[in-house]
């Protein structure tokens, strides 16, 4: 090895450690598990199809947070009930010609939660997340793929919105 190719690794790992470093200072760190009320331990999602993207980004939050999704109410101790999942495009903006340029994705959740046995719940909830992203009729299929892209993501960022608002539940219960 010669030595500027191991001056120039030297001087990565030195960048490297230091942003390490830095980030440290800063008082970063990566969110742990949020702590979910104890009815949840047992939870079952109803109101959408199993295989649906926002059933599938809430069971995976919920099971990272070591709460058992399971596939019978019966079974269950707390119900997650999906009242409407709403998925709206719209016209963002149209380029001097007329033809569209953007547009906004919008994805509108409405939930409630309760507990199977006793009186603990939470009333219906609302929550909205919305992107917007760039349109080329030139490049048809990958903006078709960037659209089911983003509402996969909004679907996780909805999940995990949901989870944050049942922290906030678990916390102010006396």
């Amino acid at each position: 090895m010669n030595a500027p190719v191991a001056l120039r690794r030297g001087w990565q790992a030195a960048a490297m450690a230091g942003l390490v470093l830095l980030l440290a200072a800063c008082g970063f760190h990566l969110r742990g598990q949020v702590q979910l009320p104890a009815e949840m331990a047992r939870t079952y999602i109803g109101g959408t199809a199993p295989g649906d993207a926002l059933t599938r980004a809430l069971s995976n939050a919920l099971r990272a947070n070591g709460v058992r999704v399971v596939s019978n109410e019966g079974n269950a101790t707390a119900v997650l009930q999906i009242e409407s999942l709403n998925t709206s495009r719209s016209v963002l903006s149209v380029t001097a010609d007329g033809t569209v340029a953007d547009y906004q994705l919008v994805m509108q959740l409405a939930y409630s939660v309760h507990a199977t046995q006793g009186d603990w719940h939470i009333p219906t909830q609302r929550l909205r997340t919305e992107r917007h992203y760039s349109y080329s009729d030139s490049q048809v299929l990958g903006k078709t793929d960037e659209a089911a892209q983003l509402r996969e993501s909004m679907s996780r960022d909805l999940a995990n919105l949901v989870l944050l608002r049942l922290q906030a539940q678990a916390r102010s219960k006396p």
